[in-house]
C-alpha cells in the first residue's frame, strides 16, 4: 500500500481533453502515467487496512494503489489535531474494507473500422421531434460561418494555474455547465460543435456529461455529483448535444445507474473532448477511455467515436473486443492517442453500444 499526491496524480484519472497540438507542437491528454505500486497477487478475503495519512492541504487529491487499484478522494484533514482537553477531536487515521479486484489482462488491438452510421434519419432529438425541417443536414454548417450560441449561458475566461497542460482550464459556463447543451436536429446545424448519440440497441442508455474543472475550480467535475447535463437515449433514439467554444470535458454512458468507484468517480467507459481550445490555436480533439473502469475491474462498454463522414474514429469495443485511437490502462502517459480535428465546425457521431 502506498499513497502519492502530486500534480502529476492529480491529473491522472481526470478527464483527459483530448486536444492535439498540430504544426510541431506536442499533443496534449491529461493521462499521464500512472506509477501503480503492487503489492503481490490479491487476497483470497478483503482485509481491513489501517492507514496514517500523512499531512496535505484541505481540497488536495489524495491517491491510494490499495491492493493493486489505485484509489482517491479529496483530502478534507488539516493535518491538525485537537489537544486531549480539547472538546473535539480529528483522528488521523481510518479504516476501510476495500475488495481488490484484478485488472483485466489487456489483449485487444487495432482492428479496421467499421461504421454503422447513418448520416441523416428523421429522429427524436433534443426536446422536441424535428426531422430537419430547415432543408438542411444536421452536419451541415451555416454558410456565413457564424456559429449560433442561443443554447448555451456565459463563458468563463480561461486561465493557465501551472506549467503542465492539464493546467488550463478552459470555459465552463456560467452557471457552470450551461456550455454543453441538448439541441433539436433542426437546430444542430447553426451550432459550430455537435455531437450526434446513437447505439441504443436494445435498453435505454443514461447519459452525463461534465467540464473536467468542476463548479468550485478544482480538477473534479468527472466526481459524482457532478453533471453540466443529463439525458437518457431510448432505444431507436437520436439526440445531439451542442458543445461552446474552448470547453474542455467529457461523459460516461450506461444502461441504468452510470457507474462510480469507491470514491465516487464515475467509472463507465469515457468519451472526452476539447472543442477550439484557444491555448491550441483553436484546434479540437475526441478519444474513447476505459482507463477509470479497467483499473477498478468494471465493466467495459463499447464506445464508437468517428466524425460525420465515418473518418478519424476512435472506438473501444465491447470488453476490449477491439481498440483503436483509444485510451486503457496500458495507454497512460500516452499524448498522441487522441483524434484531432483542426480549427472550424466539428460534426461527430457517437455509437454508444458499440461492439
Amino acid at each position: 500500500m502506498h499513497f502519492k499526491n502530486s500534480v502529476l496524480l492529480a491529473a491522472a484519472l481526470t478527464a483527459g481533453s483530448a486536444v492535439a497540438r498540430l504544426h510541431g507542437h506536442e499533443r496534449r491528454h491529461a493521462h499521464p502515467k500512472l506509477e501503480l505500486e503492487l503489492e503481490g497477487p490479491a487476497p483470497t478475503e478483503a482485509p481491513k487496512a489501517e492507514v496514517d495519512i500523512e499531512q496535505r492541504d484541505v481540497g488536495d487529491m489524495v491517491y491510494a494503489t490499495i491492493d493493486g487499484v489505485l484509489q482517491s478522494w479529496i483530502n478534507e484533514w488539516s493535518g491538525e489535531v485537537a489537544s486531549e482537553t480539547s472538546s473535539t477531536s480529528t483522528s488521523t487515521s481510518f479504516s476501510t474494507t476495500i475488495t481488490p479486484t484484478p485488472t483485466p489482462e489487456f489483449t485487444a488491438s487495432p482492428s479496421a473500422v467499421e461504421s454503422t452510421v447513418i448520416p441523416v434519419p428523421t429522429s427524436n432529438a433534443g426536446s422536441g421531434s424535428s426531422s430537419g425541417a430547415s432543408g438542411g443536414n444536421w452536419y451541415d454548417a451555416p454558410s456565413d460561418g457564424q456559429f449560433s450560441r442561443d443554447a448555451f449561458g456565459g463563458t468563463t475566461a480561461s486561465t493557465k494555474t501551472g506549467p503542465l497542460d492539464w493546467d488550463y482550464h478552459g470555459n465552463v459556463g456560467i452557471p457552470w455547465g450551461s456550455n454543453i447543451a441538448l439541441v433539436d436536429e433542426a437546430d444542430a446545424s447553426k451550432y459550430k460543435h455537435v455531437i450526434r448519440f446513437e447505439g441504443a440497441h436494445d435498453e435505454p442508455w443514461n447519459l452525463l456529461f461534465w467540464n473536467t474543472y468542476g463548479p468550485d475550480g478544482k480538477m473534479d467535475g468527472f466526481w459524482s455529483p457532478h453533471a453540466a447535463l443529463k439525458f437518457s437515449l431510448p432505444k431507436g433514439s437520436v439526440k445531439y448535444v451542442a458543445i461552446d467554444d474552448n470547453t474542455q470535458g467529457g461523459w460516461a454512458a450506461a444502461q441504468g445507474d452510470i457507474p462510480t468507484t469507491f470514491f465516487g468517480q464515475y467509472a463507465s467507459t469515457w468519451g472526452e473532448f476539447d472543442m477550439s481550445n484557444e491555448q491550441n490555436d483553436g484546434q479540437s480533439g475526441w478519444d474513447v477511455s476505459c482507463i477509470i473502469a479497467q483499473l477498478n475491474g468494471l465493466d467495459i462498454q463499447g464506445m464508437r467515436i468517428c466524425d460525420h463522414n465515418k473518418e478519424n474514429c476512435s472506438y473501444i469495443g465491447k470488453g476490449l473486443a477491439g481498440l483503436l485511437n483509444a485510451y486503457t490502462s496500458a495507454d497512460q502517459g500516452t499524448k498522441n492517442l487522441a483524434v484531432t480535428g483542426g480549427p472550424g465546425a466539428i460534426r461527430l457521431v457517437v455509437d454508444l453500444d458499440y461492439a
